[in-house]
């Protein structure tokens, strides 16, 4: 849904696809969460919770085809919801064999959209446009207790609007802290650049700033070869060359501060909400006006 006030732009995902996931999921009338999915602890997450012993298995084939409609509705709905981008990703990862684990993980995302039916991004208009692309990356190292694969999250900011968040299992196995934030970074970086080249087209100039609450991941960026971290392939290098032409300049930030953190964790309700101002983003209650009853 596209508003344009006297000020400002409104952007909102449609309600209707959450209305009709808490009908699918027969939840219309569930208790609210304040959070789109709870830490894992050992693996088990919403499942030890709920003292289950059998999270891991399989669902029938009538649940399980429920279970990815569902989630891919969730996934449609996380384009404009980054808030639930990481909790949708982790769910997409067991579509192809949803257990009960997974389908508790679904609810507990119901749950959280049942309280906050409404996302509403406002996009101020401006006399003069910041030339300055924020990036902000982050990685979880070995976040998967199953395969220990880590994700890259990110969040792509200009003049105060959000213009993309992602989340993504990274596909090589980072065996450090300091790698997985590099290879974040590296998807951070490639998407700026392919940005980038879209402003160009338009006729606008940007300069990519990319943000890292790491330490170590800088510190790769910012020198020239492998260093101590022989096993990482060639390949991967091409950003120290993008930084030491100055494509694009490297800034450390707090943890506490980083966006990104919506790709990469499950996040507490009032770390949700400072991150979703970052981005400028609200909740807003009620149900908008311009759609029509589903």
């Amino acid at each position: 849904i596209v508003r344009c006030g006297s000020r400002e732009l409104f952007y909102e995902a449609g309600p209707r696809h959450v209305e009709k996931l808490l009908r699918e999921m027969d939840m219309v009338d569930c208790k609210p969460a304040t959070s789109p999915g709870v830490k894992s602890v050992g693996g088990t997450g919403d499942a030890q919770a709920s003292g289950l012993n059998d999270e891991d298995e399989p669902r029938v084939v009538e649940a399980a085809r429920m279970y990815r409609g569902s989630t891919a509705r969730c996934n449609y709905l996380a384009a404009d919801r980054p808030e639930i981008a990481y909790s949708t990703k982790e769910l997409c990862r067991s579509m192809s064999a949803p257990t009960k684990k997974s389908e508790l993980a679904l609810k507990r995302l119901c749950r959280y959209l049942k309280g906050r039916l409404r996302l509403v991004q406002k996009i101020p208009f401006r006399t003069s446009m910041d030339r300055d692309l924020m990036v902000y990356v982050d990685s979880d190292w070995a976040g998967c207790r199953d395969t220990r694969k880590s994700t890259n999250g990110g969040a792509m900011v200009l003049s105060g609007a959000g213009l993309k968040t992602w989340s993504s299992t990274q596909a090589v196995l980072a065996l450090s802290s300091g790698e997985a934030e590099y290879y974040a970074a590296l998807k951070g970086a490639s998407l700026a650049l392919g940005m980038r080249s879209i402003a160009r087209d338009l006729g606008i100039e940007l300069q990519i700033r990319l943000h890292t609450d790491s330490a170590a991941a800088k510190g790769i960026m910012l020198r020239r070869g492998l260093g101590k971290l022989r096993h990482i392939e060639v390949g991967y290098l091409w950003l120290q060359d993008a930084v030491a032409e100055k494509r694009l300049t490297v800034h450390k930030c707090k943890g506490e501060d980083n966006p990104a953190d919506f790709g990469t964790k499950r996040l507490a309700g009032d770390v949700i909400q400072r991150h979703l101002g970052t981005l400028g983003y609200h909740l807003e209650d009620g149900r908008s006006t311009v759609v029509p009853a589903s």
